[in-house]
C-alpha cells in the first residue's frame, strides 16, 4: 500500500509539472504570436517572453521526473522521460519562432503568403503548437501507463 501510494504522489506531482509546462509555453508562444501580429500604424504590442524565465519556471518537472523514476516501474520512468522530451522539442521550437519574430520586425512570420528563406528549418507559430500538442498527447500517454503500474510488480501490470 506504501508503494502504491508513493507511486501515485509521484505520478501526480510529475503530471501536473508536465502540464503547467505545456500551458506556460503555450502561454508563451501566445505572446509571440500576439507581438508578432502587431505591427503597422501602432507599435508592436506585448513583448517577447524570456526564455531563461521560462526554462527556470520548467525545472520542477525535472525534478517530478525524478521521483517518478525513483517510484518505478521502468516503464512508467520511461514514459516521464517521453514527455520531457516532448515539452523540451516545443521548448525548442519556440526558442526558433522567436528568433524568426525576433529577426523579423517590420512583419507578420507567421503568414502563409510570406516566402522566408533561413538556414534551417522554419519554425512558426503552427510548428510551436503542433510541438505543444504532441507533448499534451505525451501528458495522456504518461497518466495512462502511470494508472496502468500503480501496483506493478516486477514489471507487470496489476
Amino acid at each position: 500500500m506504501s508503494v502504491r501510494q508513493t507511486r501515485m504522489d509521484s505520478y501526480q506531482e510529475f503530471a501536473k509539472t508536465a502540464r503547467l509546462a505545456v500551458s506556460q509555453i503555450q502561454d508563451a508562444a501566445n505572446s509571440v504570436a500576439a507581438y508578432s501580429q502587431s505591427i503597422g500604424e501602432d507599435e508592436r504590442r506585448g513583448e517577447i517572453p524570456a526564455l531563461q524565465d521560462l526554462l527556470t519556471r520548467l525545472d520542477p518537472m525535472g525534478d517530478a521526473a525524478i521521483r517518478v523514476r525513483l517510484a518505478g516501474p521502468k516503464v512508467v520512468a520511461e514514459e516521464a522521460y517521453a514527455v520531457l522530451e516532448k515539452c523540451g522539442d516545443a521548448l525548442g521550437n519556440l526558442e526558433s519562432y522567436i528568433g524568426l519574430v525576433r529577426s523579423s520586425p517590420f512583419m507578420s512570420v507567421d503568414s502563409d503568403d510570406l516566402t522566408i528563406i533561413t538556414e534551417g528549418p522554419l519554425i512558426r507559430y503552427r510548428e510551436v503548437a503542433a510541438s505543444l500538442g504532441a507533448a499534451s498527447t505525451a501528458v495522456a500517454q504518461f497518466l495512462d501507463v502511470a494508472r496502468d503500474h500503480l501496483d506493478d510488480w516486477n514489471g507487470n501490470p496489476a
